[in-house]
């Protein structure tokens, strides 16, 4: 159900709105009995009313007064359009012979039509307005000329990034890859110096030679916990291997 399934009509008479409510709810029961359908009242919990009208349809009613005018004004919702608004035009005809309605507005219309013209007019402005107000939803498809496009643009995006990322490997020499290589080795918070530095003592404990070239490297290029480690392990294999006896000469070299 869409809104184009929702008719409005709003009828302006000279009564007071203390008149009209006292008789208006009897009145439309009046004419949807005389059209043979069954509905059945909502409560009343704000400041129009409510009817349930077959299983699905539903029609409201309010009323405000206008200076010394009262509006009162009939909406009507349902599956079938033109049904319920023919259903409403005939509710709207007899609460103006029963109010004695001087003025119609058909479905929030700027222009007025006078009451005698619209109990007239019968089920022609029925049908013309439920023509006028129906919306057809137009079809959208996209053409192949728009996807081909942008997939024509997302290539050359790809393109141009791998070109901009080969570009940039391109200009990296080797003496920078060595550079960012040690910086990202290099031990940057206290305790990571500091082990550095006991690693390297200890290395100097079992094997000297190997610890001179990392002492001189920690003070030269800064602290490298990964090369000390390297180094001790190192280290620690020689001075296993000379005490099993596996290889004599390395106690001379140690």
């Amino acid at each position: 159900m869409t809104n184009s399934d929702v008719t409005v009509i709003s009828l302006v008479t000279d009564k007071p709105r203390d008149a009209i409510c006292q008789s208006v709810v009897p009145a439309v029961h009046r004419s949807l009995s005389h059209q043979h359908l069954s509905f059945q009242r909502q409560p009343v919990t704000r400041d129009y009313i409510d009817w349930i009208v077959g299983d699905t349809d539903t029609l409201t009613l309010a009323i405000d007064d206008v200076g010394a005018s009262s509006v009162v004004m009939v909406a009507g919702r349902g599956a079938d359009a033109s049904v319920s608004a023919t259903r409403l035009a005939n509710i709207a005809a007899d609460l103006c012979r029963s109010f004695e309605a001087h003025s119609v507005f058909w479905n929030g219309s700027k222009q007025p039509i006078a009451a005698a013209d619209f109990l007239s007019a019968g089920n022609t402005l029925v049908e013309a307005s439920v023509a006028r107000t129906r919306v057809v939803p137009r079809k959208i498809k996209a053409t192949g000329k728009l996807r081909a496009s942008q997939r024509g643009k997302a290539a050359q995006m790809d393109s141009w990034m791998m070109t901009a990322v080969r570009a940039q490997m391109n200009g990296v020499t080797l003496e920078e890859i060595e550079r960012m290589e040690l910086e990202e080795r290099r031990a940057k918070t206290a305790p990571m110096r500091l082990s550095a530095w006991a690693i390297s003592f200890t290395t100097a404990l079992i094997a000297a030679p190997l610890a001179i070239p990392l002492i001189v490297h920690n003070l030269v290029r800064g602290e490298d916990v990964r090369s000390g480690a390297m180094a001790l392990g190192v280290a620690g294999l020689f001075a296993v291997l000379a005490q099993s006896g596996m290889a004599p000469s390395l106690p001379e070299l140690l």
